[in-house]
């Protein structure tokens, strides 16, 4: 698996910390997935000339 690093500002990362029962690297990562899926599929769409 490829490494990512990401910066947040730092009061971002104070609420995050207040919530350690999240797995905030999975949230990320399939929010990152989601977007890519919709970028994939409108690109589909524009060189379907659908779009």
């Amino acid at each position: 698996m490829a490494k990512l690093t990401l910066s947040f500002p730092k009061e971002l990362k104070e609420r995050l910390d207040k919530m350690p029962e999240v797995n905030w690297n999975e949230v990320i990562v399939s929010g990152i997935k989601k977007k890519v899926e919709q970028l994939e599929k409108f690109e589909e769409l524009v060189n379907k000339g659908e779009l």
